[in-house]
């Protein structure tokens, strides 16, 4: 027999522990499998089924408290609705088929409605108002108008002594009506000619004022429209008086002059300086005369002027010593007013029994200079020619400027 082993019942031999892969049981595999997610069924196997069957017959509790804050919230719901459909249809034109198909009122119509009243009862207000005005400062000149000339008369060099005292009377007499004209135009003017109105586009007084002006203007100017062609007096006169109240609308100058000036207070040049600036910024008859009257060369002063400064320098002028025999002096022979320049030429003679004409001519044109009418004298030419036994005769040409004039500077 053999020495080698047999294997008993086929078993294969054991593997060596050093060699041999470790054995796996299904223990290890299921934790392995549940730690890395490889194996997706439930561990607790799957969930029982509910039989929603059970559910039909299942009611909430009824809560008093949350059906009312349904109905409640429902009510203000419509109530929203009715809200935006009424104050649209109110404040807008968005529903005006509806509510001109059914008469509704509209406030917003309504309310442009009451604008365009209120408008339009305050330019007739104020077209009378103004219209007042205009005829109180119509009176202010026509009284003004006799002030002025009695106060040239009070302050003219030429003027008598009994003169200036009927003059002063006038004056006094004159102001008494210039005063009441005066403040009723100021009272009319100071107030207010606007109205409020309730529209965010004129929330301001300068915004209410511009637009009622405008409005004035405007319903003048359609007045005016209407009697232009109209051939009577009355409306001519009517259309020229429209004409000058327009001149009136938007006068901040002449309402600040009326406001800010205390008649009382004013001296009489004062006041003659306020007539003369009033009536420069209205418009009427009186002022258009004045005008006319301002144009005007008053030559009876220039010549009362003349020979008040002549005689200053020859006492014998008014005697007409001038042709007596040996009579000397100045004597004029004409006299002669550029209206374009204001300028006034003088021809004239002296004569002297001494060869002193110049110095006599000299001593007129200091004269001259010293009027308050007059400036800018000049001898233009002179001559001279006699003897000692006969005297001696020298022809003069004398040019002087008006001192009021705007063009007497401009030209010497």
């Amino acid at each position: 027999m053999s020495d080698q082993a047999i294997p008993v019942n086929n078993q294969a031999p054991a593997m060596d522990p050093l060699v041999a892969k470790p054995m796996e049981s299904d223990l290890l595999k299921n934790i392995v499998s549940t730690e890395t997610g490889t194996n997706n069924a439930p561990i607790l196997g799957d969930a029982p089924e509910l039989d929603t069957s059970l559910l039909y017959d299942v009611k909430p509790q009824q809560s008093v408290l949350l059906l009312s804050l349904k109905i409640l919230f429902g009510i203000l719901f419509i109530s929203s609705l009715a809200s935006l459909a009424f104050f649209t249809s109110q404040l807008t034109n968005t529903f005006d088929f509806v509510t001109s198909n059914f008469n509704l009122p509209n406030v917003s119509a309504d309310l442009a409605s009451t604008n365009t009243q209120i408008i339009g009862l305050q330019t007739d207000l104020n077209t009378s108002r103004f219209q007042q005005i205009k005829g109180s400062l119509d009176k202010l000149s026509y009284d003004g108008d006799e002030f002025l000339q009695q106060f040239e008369i009070l302050n003219s060099s030429t003027s008598s002594a009994q003169e200036k005292v009927d003059a002063k009377a006038a004056m006094e007499a004159s102001k008494v009506s210039m005063k009441a004209s005066f403040l009723a135009a100021r009272d009319k003017i100071s107030k207010d000619f606007i109205a409020p109105l309730i529209d965010i586009n004129f929330a301001t007084s300068p915004q209410l004022q511009s637009l009622y002006e405008d409005k004035l203007r405007t319903s003048i100017t359609d007045k005016l429209t209407t009697l232009s062609g109209g051939k009577d007096d009355s409306t001519k006169m009517d259309y020229r008086n429209l004409q000058q109240t327009l001149k009136l609308i938007g006068n901040s100058e002449l309402k600040n002059i009326l406001i800010q000036t205390d008649f009382d207070s004013l001296k009489d040049d004062k006041l003659y300086d306020l007539v003369k600036k009033v009536n420069s910024l209205i418009a009427n008859d009186m002022t258009s005369v004045q005008v006319i009257k301002a144009k005007r060369i008053k030559w009876s002063d220039i010549i009362d002027e003349i020979d008040l400064r002549t005689k200053e320098v020859d006492k014998n002028y008014s005697l007409k010593f001038y042709n007596s025999p040996g009579g000397s002096g100045i004597r004029y022979n004409s006299y002669d007013f550029d209206s374009s320049t204001g300028k006034i030429s003088i021809n004239g003679e002296t004569k002297s029994l001494e060869p002193t004409n110049f110095t006599m001519i000299a001593d007129l044109i200091d004269s001259l200079n010293q009027s308050k009418i007059f400036m800018n004298a000049e001898m233009r030419s002179f001559s001279k020619s006699g003897s000692l036994d006969e005297g001696y005769l020298a022809t003069l040409r004398l040019a002087l400027d008006l001192r009021n004039n705007p063009n007497a500077a401009k030209t010497k």
